[in-house]
């Protein structure tokens, strides 16, 4: 039978954590899978554990649970990738612990492999609507007009991969992403993708997530389409080469400005402007990320 673990790290979110679970519970699996959960607490006083501890005792599936005290997501999934070791699973999965899967996600993503020979399969994060709020993450979010698409890189909010891939090459998400609390699995997948492992994204691997109120601001968006454009710099530098990073960098931040001009021109359109405001923050971060980026640091903020 192969074994599937499934890594939430989680931080300070007990009742989504639940949620989280609970979907995992209801997931339509197949015979010659065997599911366990491996949740990582990234909290120093264990926050997580007594709920944890409570649900695992009737639950379908085997739950692991392990601590890493030292702040940020990338501690959290190297935590998660030291403890795989001895796991030993055939798959691996990351999710969100603010995040319900489909009840097809799992089957969906093995035809996927089947049909694609794929070594990495990822999907969208839905957000669920808000009516009283404007949900602006979903600027973030990859769109295709394709049901199946190879791409360069996943996110660790919804990716499923063999166990091997990262096994072979000692592959460790980058310490130096931790202080912006993003970015370290987009470098991590291109990475995977430069060493010609296939990568595909499906529509139908689906994981929802509420609506934070506080993505719900003009200003969340502000700041994260800048910070995105000052680690860009960086990942670019990491996937390219000194040269041809700085390159890379500069040549994407004159697209962003065109896109950032070309939106603005619809101004009866809110998307637009918003796309806009979004290009515009992520042109600026790119600007001045090679300046910035050893000064900064977005996990004190």
């Amino acid at each position: 039978m192969k074994t599937l673990i499934i890594c939430i790290c989680t931080y300070k979110r007990n009742e989504s954590l639940e949620k989280c679970l609970k979907s995992i519970k209801r997931l339509n699996n197949i015979n010659n899978i065997k599911i366990k959960i491996l949740i990582i607490d990234n909290t120093t006083n264990y926050e997580s554990f007594k709920l944890v501890s409570k649900i695992k005792k009737k639950f379908l599936y085997k739950i692991i649970q392990i601590n890493e005290p030292k702040k940020g997501i990338v501690h959290a999934r190297n935590k998660a990738l030291i403890k795989l070791k001895s796991l030993k699973p055939k798959y691996v999965s990351f999710i969100d612990d603010d995040c319900t899967v489909d009840k097809f996600w799992l089957i969906n993503i093995l035809n996927v492999i089947k049909k694609k020979n794929a070594d990495i399969v990822t999907g969208p994060q839905i957000y669920v609507e808000d009516k009283k709020n404007i949900n602006y993450t979903k600027f973030f979010e990859k769109k295709y007009n394709m049901s199946i698409k190879k791409v360069k890189w996943a996110a660790s909010n919804n990716v499923f991969f063999l166990y091997n891939v990262i096994k072979k090459k000692r592959l460790v998400f980058d310490k130096s992403l931790n202080k912006f609390g993003m970015g370290e699995d987009q470098l991590f997948f291109s990475i995977l993708n430069q060493k010609h492992y296939k990568i595909y994204w499906s529509k139908n691997i689906k994981v929802y997530e509420k609506n934070h109120e506080h993505r719900s601001n003009i200003d969340w968006l502000i700041k994260r389409s800048f910070r995105l454009g000052v680690l860009g710099h960086y990942i670019d530098k990491k996937l390219y080469g000194n040269f041809f990073g700085y390159l890379a960098n500069y040549s994407k931040s004159v697209f962003y400005l065109f896109y950032a001009i070309k939106s603005i021109t619809i101004i009866y359109n809110k998307n637009s402007r918003i796309s806009s405001i979004n290009f515009i923050f992520r042109f600026l971060g790119k600007l001045t990320g090679p300046i910035i980026f050893n000064k900064i640091n977005f996990l004190k903020k």
